[in-house]
């Protein structure tokens, strides 16, 4: 996404929490996200980042002061921050429960919020954010992603008169790394295009999202998956 908006023109800032990946199957190395700042770079536009713990509420704020003091105002935000760990019913701990809160819903509303505080009256604003009907095995994610889809609904009404809009995207399967084969022949079978999606369809749909041709889309959860079926 950070690639595809480059692209379109648009000056980037990251922001990324490396611990967050720790033990996790699909991490990349610590050099990755320096990586896609060099490459932003090379492709001629002007890159900020702030690394930052987005389940501590001071985080948007810290964030956006980083950003903007480099690149100015912000005037679209991509919410594709997550921690998504398994667990069900009977094996979620309340930590990982509220951890889940605090990163993928708490903290997309206090940046949602910071981000309109900052936006300067009459200046027209993009928000998307990047959800899931993940639910069976990951209860803490699928809640919190259906907290995150209720905020959006929210923000897009109350934030409408600013000319900001406000709009999710579920991408579905997305093979990124995280999956095994036993989960790989299961999703696919429920695939009528024969594919996983891939980053860049989504990355299209954000550019979209984000350009002024989708100016008139708002308080939308938009799923593009391919025709998808099943959780």
């Amino acid at each position: 996404m950070a690639k595809r908006l480059a692209s379109d023109g648009w000056d980037v800032g990251l922001t990324w929490w490396l611990p967050a990946d720790n033990g996790l199957p699909w991490s990349g190395g610590p050099d990755e996200p320096f990586q896609l700042v060099e490459d932003l770079r090379e492709a001629g536009v002007r890159v900020a980042w702030h690394e930052a713990d987005l389940s501590d509420p001071a985080a948007p704020r810290e964030i956006f002061e980083a950003i903007e003091t480099e690149l100015g105002t912000v005037t679209a935000l991509v919410n594709s921050h997550a921690v998504s760990l398994t667990g069900g019913i009977f094996d979620t701990t309340v930590e990982d429960f509220d951890r889940h809160m605090a990163v993928n819903a708490r903290a997309t509303l206090l940046l949602i919020r910071e981000f309109a505080r900052r936006l300067p009256t009459g200046t027209p604003g993009r928000v998307v954010s990047l959800t899931s009907d993940a639910v069976h095995g990951e209860v803490a994610y699928g809640a919190s992603k259906a907290a995150l889809e209720r905020i959006t609904i929210a923000a897009a009404r109350e934030l409408a008169p600013r000319d900001i809009t406000v709009n999710a995207v579920n991408p579905g399967p997305n093979d990124t790394g995280w999956m095994g084969s036993r989960v790989r022949r299961r999703l696919l079978h429920d695939m009528p295009m024969g594919r996983f999606g891939r980053p860049a369809d989504t990355a299209a749909l954000v550019s979209f999202l984000c350009s002024g041709d989708g100016g008139w889309i708002t308080g939308q959860v938009l799923v593009s998956n391919g025709g998808a079926v099943g959780g």
